[in-house]
């Protein structure tokens, strides 16, 4: 590589800190642009992105996804610090990696935006961390203005919200069966991007205390019905295994 890449960014999102967790974790290093809420559509755009994030620009090549993101970290890895296993294993490390992302980081999400979409200023003072200065003034009525908008990207239907943390617990429950032989990670002694991608995409719905990269709302902050869904996510052994991950891994 001819120069670091860059990593335009939201300071909490799960799909973002997969990307984000996988070049780390990687040994590849990079410049990270976090954006506010709302923001982030026009930074992606201008960067060549389709309007969303995270968005990987690296020696003039633009990665727009995650997962794609994932496996361009596992490409250019430092020595020893693969994420995706040769062989069976790293098909089924894709797998998990693809469930993850497509099934449980958008439901996830949902457990706690169904309320921040109307708290403007809640959101505003997390997902501001890490922004330019003028980006944290404007961001709360970008929210405001923008929240017919925000309701659609997450699919925030009063039937998705109410859905939503039963399906979090069924890939939990997955996770859990997983782990029950006593295995360490999900596909045994070594952590993988199947690890990673779990961990990520689990974030919104459990809140790590520690190892995120920035400063995570409180379920105390929410109504006690989301609160008390987060606590029990918690202490489900999945949710245990990724806040584990987070104190010890990230």
């Amino acid at each position: 590589m001819t120069g670091k890449p860059r990593l335009i960014s939201l300071s909490i999102s799960p799909f973002n800190e997969l990307a984000r967790w996988s070049l780390e974790r990687a040994g590849v290093p990079y410049d990270e642009e976090k954006k506010a809420l709302v923001w982030h559509v026009l930074a992606s755009r201008r960067a060549g992105g389709k309007g969303t994030t995270p968005l990987l620009v690296a020696d003039g090549d633009v990665v727009p996804e995650s997962i794609e993101i994932a496996e361009w970290a596992d490409r250019h890895a430092a020595p020893g610090r693969r994420l995706y296993p040769e062989g069976p294993a790293g098909d089924e490390t894709r797998e998990l990696v693809r469930h993850y992302a497509e099934d449980l980081g958008p439901e996830s999400r949902r457990v706690i935006w169904g309320h921040l979409v109307k708290q403007p200023g809640l959101a505003s003072r997390y997902w501001g961390q890490g922004v330019s200065p003028r980006q944290a003034r404007v961001q709360p009525w970008l929210l405001r203005i923008g929240r017919p908008g925000v309701r659609r990207a997450l699919g925030l239907s009063r039937a998705e919200q109410e859905a939503a943390p039963g399906r979090v617990r069924a890939i939990f429950d997955e996770v859990a069966e997983r782990l029950s032989d006593g295995r360490r990670h999900l596909l045994g002694d070594e952590l993988t991007a199947a690890d990673i991608a779990f961990a990520a995409m689990a974030s919104p719905a459990v809140l790590p205390d520690d190892g995120y990269p920035a400063e995570m709302p409180k379920p105390e902050e929410f109504p006690e019905s989301v609160a008390a869904t987060i606590r029990e996510l918690r202490a489900h052994p999945a949710g245990a295994y990724a806040l584990r991950l987070y104190r010890d891994e990230r």
